[in-house]
């Protein structure tokens, strides 16, 4: 008696066991559809060309506010961090690369939603996602295992650029290679030598590299004199050599602070080694230390240091011309 009355009211009435797992899973406007009388193709057939589309439609929607919204957020938190690391920095190139890196990490974000929500559109619209996510799979471990070392760099790239270690035109040492950054990319790193060399370093290989570009530098020289010379004598006349290279109009604007006597740094039986530095620009630390050199030469020459009878301790040293 029920089920006459429920076909009466074009309710649909399907007995358990003849309920087939697709029309049992149609949706709420196929369901409504058949409910109301539409025979069941026409109720597919008006699911597929109306639902579906909205889905995706409004898949695209939520995944452009959340691209566009997660961009936002990752431009203020990630900026605001690099405006203060920026601050601290002494790389006239740190703004410009703090902006990259913040434009870099807010498309990667966008990218990885827009990805995402293919995939999402694809299986609303019916798309078997399975083959194709095998085959990615597929291809994505071979290439996985066939180029780990081309991954290791460009991950390590994505962290020099991130870190902002070194820039273009600084000069590194990475272990027995030194020369100034021409190009840097994710996956290498090119190196001009002194003699003009390139050199290009993978950036997986980049283990343990010094920056000699940041900041102020030492023009730092070891003298090594005769164990018999005058130790006061030779000290005081590398102290007077680099109070005159600190004082030459040519190096006055490149020296940065007084220059340091450290004295005799080493011994042996031969030789005493003296040291003296200069704190100075980075770009001008080689041309500083060449100066210094010359003029200790010069006095020490003048006070006969390097002569074959170097003078006595007690012996009054000779003047510098």
């Amino acid at each position: 008696m029920l089920t006459k009355v429920l076909r009466r009211t074009r309710i649909l009435v399907v007995s358990p066991g003849a309920t087939s797992p697709l029309i049992a899973a149609q949706g709420w406007l196929y369901d409504l559809l058949v409910w109301v009388g539409v025979d069941h193709a026409t109720a597919r057939h008006l699911q597929d060309v109306v639902v579906r589309p909205v889905g995706v439609v409004v898949i695209l929607l939520v995944a452009t506010a959340i691209g566009w919204s997660g961009s936002r957020i990752i431009r203020r938190w990630i900026g605001a961090v690099a405006r203060r690391a920026t601050a601290r920095a002494d790389s006239p190139r740190a703004a410009a690369r703090a902006v990259t890196i913040t434009a870099m990490v807010a498309n990667i974000w966008r990218v990885v939603v827009g990805v995402i929500a293919i995939f999402v559109a694809l299986g609303t619209l019916g798309i078997n996602l399975t083959p194709l996510l095998a085959g990615a799979t597929v291809v994505g471990a071979t290439i996985g295992f066939g180029a780990q070392s081309m991954v290791r760099d460009l991950l390590a790239g994505f962290l020099l650029i991130i870190e902002d270690q070194f820039d273009i035109g600084d000069t590194l040492v990475v272990g027995t290679t030194s020369g100034t950054v021409e190009d840097l990319s994710l996956r290498v790193t090119r190196l001009r030598g002194a003699d003009g060399t390139i050199w290009f370093v993978p950036n997986g290989e980049i283990r343990t590299l010094a920056n000699t570009s940041r900041g102020w530098a030492e023009a730092m020289i070891d003298i090594p004199v005769p164990a018999a010379a005058n130790v006061d004598a030779v000290l005081g006349a590398v102290a007077d050599a680099a109070e005159t290279v600190v004082a030459d109009d040519r190096y006055t604007a490149s020296c940065l602070a007084p220059p340091r006597l450290w004295g005799v740094v080493a011994t042996d039986v031969d030789t005493l080694t003296c040291r003296v530095s200069i704190r100075t620009l980075t770009a001008e630390r080689d041309r500083i230390a060449r100066a210094l050199r010359e003029e200790v030469a010069r006095r020490l020459h003048a006070l006969g240091v390097f002569a074959a009878d170097p003078p006595a301790a007690g012996s009054e040293p000779a003047v510098p011309s």
